[in-house]
């Protein structure tokens, strides 16, 4: 047996989706106006399993003949609309219940709320409410159902009431005897009306990448400087040039030293180094030559490099941008002349994956370095942990965390955080200081201080086990979004687990969460936080805190309380109902 239901309503209110959802077809990506159509799905019903034939119905008058031939040997129509439409609510009464009733007499119908996901979307005013939906169903004597064609549980519910509806429908009409009139029996228990989606936090794009990209722009606080052979220089820094290729860091550390005769010690003029190709192709390092002051201005441990006249600035150019970025950024229309300059001068400086990448290019391969990139910057950034990550060695900033002393660099510190650029860049008497730059860092644990700069030095944080809403009020005060962002979803995740088995009796507060949430512009979570709060409205409203919900705190959780009171009080009318007619309640 082939249990048939029927959708009936305006154009574009959902069918398709309502019923492609039910038998497991991917929804449609755009609207496309239905003639008739019909889909087969099973589901279970009491234990057993049902096959249903679903059949789609045009909305448009030009098809009122033709539809109504879907009509014959219905079991349950399913009269649908809108929930954003208040248009398609007012065509039930005025067209398609009517419709149905003529044509099927004794057939049984249900109502059906679609796309109650966007809801929240529409305008108040022609958006259709839950207790609307209720009031109409209980004026045509139906059962009413609100489904999300992506929350396929609000489907099974929809389809598993009409099935049960149907079948009660269909015993009801066997009983029938006489000429006495037939009445469609009492509708089932009001099904519960489902909960909004949960509203979970996303984490923002990485700016990794971007921001070292940035900084090789602008190259502040540079502490090597490459010479070209065609009378270029490029600046760059030492802790991203190591960080990302092993090739640098020995390199990188060569100092110069001058001989004081009469005292017979040691003094370091400068850190120079000198690269010719022939160095680097043998992979020795050892024409060192001290450069005159005379000739290039450095600063106390800045590096030089000589690099050899065949290497062009445009070139290394490329390659400073893949040892930052993790791509060469390479144009579009780029050469194959470039291309193979680059790979040679990859294959000079021992950049295996840039040599990849360039001949994914040349073989027009080229989406196959995202990955490599990806790669590239995780190990550039777990490098950078191990090398430079609160070391004292090369560290020119110091924080003092509640006695505690923090190290870090002023480089990643400036390119990564505004806040921290502000500080040390502007007219802050941190930026004035000579030397090593040593800065108090008030009201906050050294925990929570080493998390966010972590996440400066890597793009990731310690933030499991942790102080996650301490980190969160810090990371907002050094206006870090995306950091913010892990914090919100990691405090989510926490409090759904702590929440499991008893809300009323768990010691997370997550009434205090909100409010702490929309203080420090965790707007994701401020928001997770209502959802929660409103869809466990009875367990919350038991809680002592319950009474710190506020203005439109307290107006947003009453609104949007679940189960709605509306619906308690359709379940109330309806065990009255059963209780007056000496039948026992049914529960679905």
């Amino acid at each position: 047996m082939i249990f048939k239901l029927v959708a009936v309503g305006d154009e574009g209110v959902g069918k398709t989706c309502l019923l492609s959802a039910s038998e497991g077809s991917s929804l449609p990506a755009e609207y496309t106006s239905t003639v008739i159509d019909t889909f087969t799905s099973v589901i279970m019903v009491h234990g057993k399993p049902v096959t249903l034939g679903l059949w789609d119905t045009s909305g448009q008058e030009d098809f009122d003949r033709l539809r109504s031939q879907a009509y014959y040997h219905t079991d349950v129509f399913l009269l649908c609309f809108d929930v954003k439409n208040r248009q398609s609510l007012e065509n039930i009464c005025n067209k398609w219940y009517h419709e149905v009733e003529i044509k099927c007499p004794h057939t049984a119908t249900v109502l059906v709320g679609c796309k109650a996901d966007l809801r929240k979307g529409a305008g108040d005013e022609t958006a259709v409410s839950y207790k609307e939906g209720s009031a109409l169903a209980k004026t045509l004597r139906v059962n009413y159902y609100e489904t999300c064609a992506l929350a396929y549980k609000t489907i099974l519910q929809c389809f598993e009431g009409a099935i049960k509806y149907g079948l009660k429908n269909l015993e009801a009409m066997k009983k029938q005897t006489g000429f006495r009139r037939f009445r469609k029996p009492m509708p089932l228990r009001p099904p519960m009306p489902p909960a909004d989606l949960t509203p979970l936090p996303e984490i923002g794009a990485s700016e990794f990448a971007d921001h070292w990209y940035q900084l090789l722009k602008d190259p502040k606080f540079s502490d090597v400087t490459f010479l070209l052979g065609d009378r270029h220089q490029l600046d760059a820094h030492k802790i991203l040039l190591s960080s990302a290729s092993k090739f640098f860091v020995p390199n990188l550390t060569v100092a110069i030293y001058k001989k004081d005769i009469s005292t017979n010690q040691l003094t370091k003029v400068k850190e120079t180094l000198v690269i010719t190709r022939d160095d680097l192709n043998s992979g020795k390092v050892d024409g060192i030559t001290c450069v005159s002051d005379t000739d290039y201005k450095t600063k106390p441990g800045h590096v030089t490099i000589q690099l050899s006249a065949d290497i062009t600035a445009a070139i290394f150019t490329h390659v400073l941008e893949f040892l930052y970025t993790g791509t060469p950024r390479l144009p579009d229309d780029v050469s194959e002349q470039r291309l193979e300059d680059l790979t040679r001068v990859a294959e000079i400086f021992k950049l295996p994956h840039l040599v990849t990448i360039c001949r994914n290019v040349l073989n027009g391969e080229a989406f196959l370095n995202h990955r490599i990139t990806i790669f590239l910057n995780h190990e550039t950034a777990s490098n950078m942990k191990e090398l430079y990550f609160n070391q004292p060695e090369a560290a020119d900033v110091v924080f003092d965390i509640g006695g505690r002393e923090v190290y870090a660099h002023k480089v990643v510190l400036t390119s990564r955080c505004d806040v921290m650029a502000a500080m040390f860049g502007g007219a802050f008497i941190e930026a004035q200081q000579s030397g090593r730059c040593k800065v108090n860092i008030p009201n906050t644990t050294c925990e929570c201080f080493l998390a966010l700069l972590e996440y400066l030095y890597t793009d990731h944080a310690p933030i499991e086990g942790g102080d996650a809403v301490g980190i969160l009020v810090l990371v907002d005060e050094y206006c870090q979004p995306r950091l913010l962002n892990m914090c919100e979803l990691y405090i989510t995740k926490e409090v759904d687990r702590s929440c499991t088995k008893n809300i009323k009796k768990s010691k997370i507060d997550v009434i205090g969460l909100l409010l702490t949430s929309q203080l420090h512009n965790a707007s994701q979570l401020s928001k997770w936080c209502l959802h929660f709060i409103s869809t466990n409205y009875i367990a919350f409203s038991k809680r002592p805190e319950f009474v710190m919900l506020k203005g439109d705190n307290r107006v947003h959780v009453e609104e949007n309380r679940w189960p709605p009171s509306a619906y308690l009080q359709d379940v109330e009318e309806y065990e009255k109902m059963v209780a007056k007619q000496g039948r026992k309640c049914s529960v679905m």
